[in-house]
């Protein structure tokens, strides 16, 4: 009978002890759920505070221009009139640029129609028949400036 209990001792402390076992392991779990849950609410919180920021950034770019001109207008020397005269000519200025565009396209396609392509060279193409256009291995014979584009992008509108 005393081996029978004490099995039966060993058996309820073995009962016990994973018992304990599973409550600690799930308490561990509860805290690391909420551990997770806490960082993403942080997360999420930083990114609505990176959300706004970018906001208010934006916005203050785009009434920069406004207010830099509100306080302009509280200048003695300020003239309206010669705000919009000064507006006005770079709205023309953007519209003489906006007409030399297909002046220099034009150009460029005197200059592209003018490149000889011989036909002891292999003509490059994409492989399907005829299609693809050929263009003979070599340098173009013009200089840089003659198609109106310097090398550091501006454009030359004095052609």
């Amino acid at each position: 009978m005393r081996v029978f209990n004490a099995a039966l001792d060993g058996s309820f402390r073995e009962s016990r002890i994973s018992h304990f076992k599973a409550e600690e392991a799930e308490r561990e779990l509860f805290r690391f759920r909420k551990e997770v849950e806490e960082q993403s609410q942080r997360q999420a919180e930083l990114h609505s505070r990176a959300l706004d920021a970018q906001k208010s950034v934006a916005d203050f770019r785009e009434c920069r221009g406004s207010v830099a001109t509100l306080y302009e207008s509280q200048k003695e020397d300020f003239s309206f009139p010669a705000e919009v005269a000064e507006m006005s000519g770079l709205m023309n200025g953007c519209a003489h640029a906006e007409f030399l565009v297909p002046l220099i396209e034009g150009r460029i396609r005197q200059l592209w129609d003018s490149i000889e392509v011989s036909e002891d060279k292999a003509e490059a193409g994409t492989g399907v028949g005829d299609e693809g256009a050929g263009v003979a291995d070599g340098e173009v014979d013009q200089r840089v400036s003659s198609f109106g584009i310097s090398l550091s992008g501006f454009l030359d509108f004095e052609l």
